[in-house]
């Protein structure tokens, strides 16, 4: 394929539709091509009708896409990858074809697939009755069937070979990044200590354990201590959400569920520290954003966090409520050590980039064709 200017069909469908892990990575990867627009690559991403969000073919991040795009129908799962994204790509006429979790495992055309975690292989028990079953077996039979697989860290990339038995040099790894509306901003003065939970609530995600550690902090130490939970409600969110809900009920704490771009921003600045209990992650966007925010993060030391947020955080056993409580409790009464976050926070976060990945991606492409 050298020298030659190869077409590439992408499965933007997640945009729009509240997938918000997907609907990130996808995001971030279009507005990283547009910057550094790789050189021999063209990018055609298809669209689907949005459900939740405004045309993304209309201004803002996917603004200067209709010319080499398609958009498809709304639709079901089935429909969309049964039908409408093999039609898309059939019109494209596109040399390959990259998809994010999902693809037609016997497709006989050449494609890459991203997945951005296997926990639905390794946790089944944090997904509903036969959910992780149906995920492991198509996702697994497509990325053992793709020309390569990319992936959002270097844990997820060993584990998926490791579990799956894939060759690791088939798997390559591209790490997102904070979006750059996420900068640092005016210091909150005053007012009581903020802790802050942003994700879905999910059983992964260890909400629970972080509101009893909340609640040992306030009856302790620090009364005033507030929490703040940004996302919303996902799948098993279960006694998680009952245990919020009452947390609210009782004061002191807030669930704001899905907020804006400008207000998650205002929250990660405003924080007096991000506290991400999560059990497993394939990457990890939220400690990373409230870094680029210059909020100090205090974290999992599991799966791929250690590795995305480096020295820029503290660490705590997701699994040990006293552990938690002991690095949340250091972190709020020490004034030199959270300014020593913050600084070393935008740093790292600034080590990161869309345009990074995208450029990562073009390359992936031309060995995907070449291999």
């Amino acid at each position: 394929m050298s020298g030659r200017t190869i077409r590439v069909a992408l499965d933007a469908t997640a945009i729009g539709r509240g997938k918000t892990g997907n609907e990130t990575y996808l995001t971030g990867l279009l507005e990283g091509w547009k910057e550094v627009e790789p050189e021999g690559v063209e990018m055609a991403p298809i669209f689907s009708g949005p459900s939740v969000a405004p045309n993304p073919l209309r201004g803002g991040a996917m603004e200067g896409w209709q010319a080499q795009s398609k958009q498809i129908a709304s639709a079901g799962f089935f429909e969309r990858h049964l039908v409408g994204l093999p039609k898309a790509r059939e019109e494209l006429k596109a040399d390959l074809y990259h998809g994010v979790y999902w693809m037609r495992p016997w497709e006989a055309e050449p494609f890459v697939l991203t997945v951005h975690d296997i926990s639905f292989a390794v946790h089944p028990e944090w997904f509903r009755p036969g959910e992780a079953l149906f995920y492991t077996t198509l996702i697994k039979a497509a990325a053992r069937k793709a020309r390569k697989v990319i992936t959002v860290s270097e844990f997820c990339r060993t584990e998926m070979a490791e579990k799956w038995d894939i060759p690791a040099d088939k798997i390559e790894t591209t790490y997102e990044a904070a979006r750059s509306l996420f900068q640092p901003g005016k210091k909150k003065r005053g007012g009581p200590p903020t802790l802050l939970f942003v994700s879905a609530i999910h059983p992964r995600k260890n909400l629970g354990r972080l509101i009893r550690v909340w609640e040992r902090l306030r009856a302790d130490r620090f009364p005033d201590l507030r929490l703040k939970a940004i996302g919303p409600a996902g799948w098993s969110a279960g006694s998680d959400l009952r245990a919020l809900k009452a947390a609210v009920a009782k004061g002191g704490a807030e669930w704001l569920g899905s907020q804006t771009d400008a207000e998650l921003k205002e929250a990660y600045q405003t924080a007096t520290t991000l506290v991400y209990p999560s059990l497993y992650e394939g990457f990890g966007l939220p400690p990373l954003e409230a870094m680029a925010c210059g909020c100090p993060v205090v974290c999992s030391k599991t799966a791929s966090l250690p590795e995305v947020c480096g020295e820029a955080a503290e660490y705590f056993d997701p699994t040990s409520e006293e552990e938690m409580a002991a690095k949340i409790a250091f972190l709020l009464g020490n004034d030199v050590r959270r300014e020593e976050l913050s600084r070393a926070g935008i740093a790292k976060a600034a080590e990161y980039s869309w345009e990074r990945m995208a450029e990562e991606s073009s390359t992936i492409y031309r060995r995907a064709l070449e291999g």
